[in-house]
């Protein structure tokens, strides 16, 4: 793979610039990572900010709204602007063969999950890591209902009822994983990004902007079949938390422990990093550990007592 063939994507806003900005010296410090074509989504950053980037070689893109409806409802949410264009990167990097998008809550801890992504994507599939894993504790929400009832709380079931879609598909997805679009793969000329454009402006007729992406990436694999191959938790995780204390590396949460290279920090877990707090975690012996997840840690050291 040539460093001309593969694009490593974010996006974000001023909140995150923060994190964007590690991502991208995360990516940078590794020795693969160095040159490699790097671009942003600019979701609401100010001027100071992209001109940081770009000192950084990095690419740095303002994408369009998909149309005036949706610019109106987002109410001034530039960053909205993030997720809709997720399934429209091939339009935007066309000099690239490969392009790899990483959430702007991400940092890249080892450069191991890259080949794997290049490698599903170099066949015309997507590279994607499911929510269906051995660290999951169940797979779908249910909730109880009068007289012994229960309802299935699925996300993509949810997301797809408040997005009316039909019934026949709706219900096709009660109990499919999440595929997560917070890390994929793709090559620019896979026939997935077209299908990915026509399920989510279906999906926005009714769902949510901010959830679109990711109804209408697994509407693109489960309803149209086209090819896709799930990666390891490594390349894409989101906790549960475990560090080795010698080497001071976040791992996977079980056997054989072994180094995360793409860190997601949702949810809570970026707050904590924005606020400069640390999460409880396990080290290798299961003793309990605080531990910091950010990329730009003081002193090196992830662990406080």
């Amino acid at each position: 793979m040539t460093e001309k063939s593969l694009i490593i994507v974010s996006g974000g806003d001023s909140k995150y610039f923060p994190l964007l900005k590690d991502l991208v010296t995360s990516i940078r410090n590794t020795d693969k990572g160095k040159n490699i074509a790097i671009g942003i989504l600019d979701g609401g950053m100010k001027d100071k900010e992209t001109a940081q980037l770009l000192s950084q070689a990095v690419q740095v893109v303002s994408p369009e709204w998909p149309d005036e409806k949706l610019k109106r409802k987002a109410k001034g949410k530039e960053y909205w602007r993030i997720n809709l264009n997720k399934p429209a990167l091939d339009q935007y990097f066309h000099d690239y063969d490969i392009i790899l998008w990483l959430d702007g809550d991400t940092w890249m801890q080892t450069w191991d999950a890259v080949p794997l992504f290049v490698q599903v994507a170099s066949k015309g599939k997507l590279a994607i890591v499911s929510r269906s894993t051995r660290l999951r504790t169940s797979v779908m929400r249910m909730s109880k209902r009068p007289f012994g009832w229960v309802k299935a709380q699925g996300i993509l079931y949810k997301n797809a009822k408040r997005a009316r879609l039909p019934a026949r598909i709706t219900w096709s997805l009660v109990n499919r994983p999440v595929l997560n679009a917070g890390a994929y793969a793709l090559r620019r000329d896979a026939p997935h990004w077209a299908n990915w454009r026509k399920w989510q402006a279906l999906c926005l007729s009714h769902g949510r902007p901010f959830s679109s992406d990711q109804l209408s990436l697994a509407l693109t694999i489960y309803e149209d079949g086209l090819p896709y191959e799930a990666l390891p938790d490594i390349c894409n995780y989101m906790g549960p938390w475990r560090i080795n204390r010698s080497t001071q590396q976040l791992v996977d949460y079980y056997v054989p422990y072994d180094p995360v290279s793409v860190v997601h920090m949702v949810g809570k877990a970026t707050s904590s990093v924005l606020d400069g707090r640390a999460v409880p975690g396990l080290d290798l012996e299961g003793n309990p550990v605080n531990i910091l997840l950010g990329h730009d840690v003081s002193g090196g050291k992830r662990t406080i007592e």
